[in-house]
C-alpha cells in the first residue's frame, strides 16, 4: 500500500459506529436508526470527496509522472529511492523556466529536480511522487527566484504567502514538513570569466539569519580575496552584489515565507503555516541587472551601486540549479501508509471500546437506579394499599424477569464489558416478592343484635343506633364493587307471618340508612326478611331467642344474566335460600 486508504479508514468508522449504535447505545430505537443513518451519509460523503481528490491528484501528477519515468528509463532501478527528489516552484516565465526551459524532469548527478509551474498543484505532485517512490516522499521543496524580475512588493508578498499555503498543503499531504531551499539569481553584467558558485547554508534544521549572513558574508571576503590581480576588481564587485542580494533576501523574502509579515495577507491575518527554510543560497548569472527592481534599490542603498537599464528578460541565460545547496539537507525516509492507517484504525477501535464502556456504564447505573427505585416504591406502600402494592409488586416482577433473562442467555453487551450490576440485585428482589403476603379477606358478613338498634316488636331505629352499625358501614365503603344483602332475623315468639313482616320492615331500615350514609343508591343494596325460619341457636332459652334476633349485612357480587349485569333487582341477585 503506497497511499493512505482514506476510504477504508472511512468505511471503518462507519462500520464502528454503527456497531455501537446497534449493540451498545443507550438511546431510543428512532435516534439509533436516524444516527444510523446520518453515518452512512458521512461515510458516501467521505468516500465521494476522498475520490474527487484522488482523481484531481492523478489528473494533476500525470504529465509530471510520465516525464519522470521517461527520464528514469536508462537510469538503474533503484534510481528512483536512492537518489534525492527534489520538486522545483517558482514563476513559470521567470528563473523556473531559465532553469529548466521546456523540461519537466532535469537530472543532475545529486537529485532528480521536478518542475512545479501551479503551486495550487504542488500538495497534488508530492503525494503522487510519494506513492511513485513506495512511501518516500519529495525530499525539498526548492523556490527559485530571479531578483532582477520582481518589482512590486505587493505583488511579491501576496506570491510568496500563496507558495507558503501550497508548501503547507503539500507538507500535510505527505505527512511530513517538506524543507525548503530559497535560491535567488542576481544578474551581473560586469564579473570574472569563471562560473560563480552558490553562496548560503544549508542544513537539517531552519537556518538563522544571523549565521547564514555571517557565512555568506565570509565565503564572500574569501571568494575575492583568492581572485587573482587581473580579476580581483571584477570579483570584489560581485561579492558586493551578492552580499547586497544575500541582505536583500534576508529582509525581503524570508519573513514572508516564515509568517513574520503579514503585508500581503488579508486584514493582516495568517495565509498558511510557516515553512520549515533550511536552505537560502544567493548565485550571480551572466546578465544585465535591472535597474528598476526591488532588488536594484536594495543594492543602490546598500551598496552605492547602480545597474544599467534593462527593460526585461535575462537575455536566454541558464540558470543552475542549487544542487550544492540541496547536499546539505538530510534525506527523508520511507514514510508507509499501511502502519499509519493501522495506528489510526486502531486508535478509532479505542475510541470505540471506550464509548461502549461508557454507554455501559451508563446503563448499568440507570438499571441499578430503576430496579432499586422499584423496589423502594413498593416497599413504601403501607399493606393497606394492596391495589397499589399490587401494581408495584407486577412491576418489580418484570425487572426480576429481566434479570433473569439475563442470567439464563447472557448479558447484553450494552449491559455487559465486565460492568454488568444486575447480578447482586436478583437476591433481595426474590426476598421482596417472597415477602408479598395478600391482606386479610374482609368480612363477608356483619351481625347487628336487633335489640341494639330496635325497640321490641319496632322496625324503627332507635336513637344512636348508627354507633351500632358504624363497622357495617366502613364494610360497604370498603367495597364499593361489590352489593350488600341486608337479611333481618327474628326469635320464633308470636306469629311467623308476624315474625316475617317485622324482619322485613327491619332489614328495609338498616338498608335505608346505610345507603344515605355511603353516599350510595337503593338499587346497590337488597333486603331480605327471614323471619324465624333461620334461626342460630335454641328458641328455648332466653340467651339462644336474643342470637336468633338479628340483623346480618353480607357483601356479595353481582349476578349476571350472559354478559349483562342485572344490578339493582334483588330477585336475581338474591335469593332466598330455604
Amino acid at each position: 500500500m503506497t497511499g493512505y486508504p482514506y476510504r477504508t479508514l472511512a468505511g471503518w468508522i462507519a462500520a464502528l459506529c454503527l456497531a455501537w449504535l446497534g449493540l451498545c447505545s443507550p438511546w431510543s430505537a428512532t435516534w439509533n436508526l436516524l444516527l444510523g443513518m446520518f453515518v452512512v451519509a458521512l461515510m458516501l460523503a467521505a468516500m465521494i470527496v476522498a475520490t474527487r481528490r484522488g482523481r484531481a491528484r492523478r489528473r494533476a501528477s500525470r504529465a509530471v509522472l510520465e516525464a519522470v519515468n521517461a527520464s528514469l528509463d536508462a537510469l538503474p532501478g533503484e534510481m528512483r529511492r536512492n537518489t534525492p527528489l527534489v520538486l522545483a516552484v517558482g514563476e513559470p516565465d521567470g528563473a523556473l523556466a531559465s532553469a529548466f526551459g521546456d523540461a519537466l524532469v532535469s537530472i543532475t548527478e545529486s537529485a532528480i529536480w521536478v518542475r512545479v509551474d501551479d503551486p495550487a498543484r504542488l500538495a497534488h505532485v508530492a503525494d503522487a511522487l510519494k506513492r511513485w517512490r513506495d512511501g518516500q516522499g519529495p525530499d525539498a521543496v526548492v523556490c527559485l527566484a530571479a531578483a532582477d524580475l520582481i518589482c512590486d512588493a505587493a505583488t511579491l508578498n501576496a506570491r510568496l504567502g500563496r507558495l507558503r499555503h501550497a508548501i503547507g498543503e503539500a507538507s500535510r499531504a505527505v505527512d511530513y514538513p517538506l524543507p525548503v531551499c530559497v535560491a535567488v539569481y542576481g544578474e551581473a553584467s560586469d564579473g570574472p570569466p569563471d562560473e560563480c558558485p552558490w553562496f548560503g547554508m544549508s542544513g537539517e534544521a531552519a537556518l538563522a539569519d544571523e549565521a547564514w549572513i555571517a557565512q555568506v558574508a565570509a565565503s564572500l571576503d574569501s571568494y575575492a580575496r583568492t581572485a587573482g590581480p587581473a580579476d580581483r576588481t571584477a570579483r570584489w564587485y560581485r561579492a558586493t552584489r551578492l552580499h547586497a542580494l544575500a541582505r536583500w533576501v534576508q529582509a525581503a523574502l524570508l519573513p514572508p515565507m516564515r509568517d513574520e509579515s503579514r503585508e500581503g495577507s488579508r486584514d493582516g491575518r495568517r495565509t498558511g503555516r510557516p515553512v520549515q527554510v533550511a536552505a537560502v543560497g544567493v548565485i550571480a548569472v551572466h546578465g544585465t541587472p535591472a535597474d528598476k527592481s526591488l532588488f536594484a534599490g536594495a543594492v543602490a542603498r546598500i551598496t552605492g551601486l547602480a545597474g544599467a537599464h534593462r527593460a526585461q528578460g535575462s537575455g536566454g541565460v541558464r540558470y543552475p540549479l542549487p544542487e550544492s545547496l540541496i547536499l546539505g539537507i538530510g534525506r527523508q525516509p520511507v514514510r508507509r501508509a499501511l502502519p499509519r492507517a493501522l495506528a489510526h484504525g486502531f486508535v478509532w477501535l479505542a475510541v470505540a471500546f471506550c464509548a461502549a464502556a461508557a454507554a455501559s456504564a451508563w446503563q448499568n447505573r440507570a438499571l441499578v437506579a430503576r430496579v432499586t427505585g422499584n423496589m423502594d416504591r413498593y416497599r413504601a406502600l403501607a399493606p393497606e394499599q394492596d391495589a397499589a402494592r399490587v401494581d408495584a409488586l407486577k412491576t418489580v416482577r418484570r425487572d426480576r424477569d429481566e434479570l433473569d433473562r439475563h442470567a439464563r442467555n447472557g448479558v447484553p453487551l450494552r449491559l455487559g464489558l465486565g460492568l454488568y450490576r444486575g447480578a447482586a440485585l436478583r437476591a433481595p428482589i426474590d426476598t421482596l416478592i417472597a415477602g408479598y403476603r395478600p391482606p386479610p379477606p374482609p368480612p363477608v358478613t356483619i351481625e347487628l343484635d336487633s335489640l341494639a338498634l330496635f325497640r321490641s316488636g319496632s322496625a324503627t331505629l332507635n336513637p344512636g343506633s348508627n354507633r351500632v352499625m358504624i363497622g357495617a358501614l366502613e364494610m360497604v365503603r370498603a367495597h364499593p364493587d361489590k352489593r350488600v344483602l341486608v337479611a333481618g332475623h327474628t326469635d320464633a315468639t308470636g306469629n311467623s307471618r308476624s315474625n316475617l313482616r317485622l324482619s322485613e320492615a327491619r332489614a328495609v331500615s338498616v338498608r335505608n340508612w346505610l345507603a344515605d350514609a355511603a353516599g350510595l343508591p337503593l338499587t346497590h343494596f337488597a333486603t331480605q326478611g327471614y323471619g324465624d325460619t333461620r334461626p342460630k341457636a335454641d328458641n328455648d332459652t332466653e340467651a339462644g331467642r336474643a342470637a336468633n334476633r338479628r340483623v346480618e349485612i353480607t357483601l356479595v357480587p353481582d349476578c349476571r344474566d350472559g354478559d349483562r349485569v342485572t344490578s339493582g333487582q334483588s330477585a336475581c341477585s338474591f335469593q332466598q335460600k330455604e
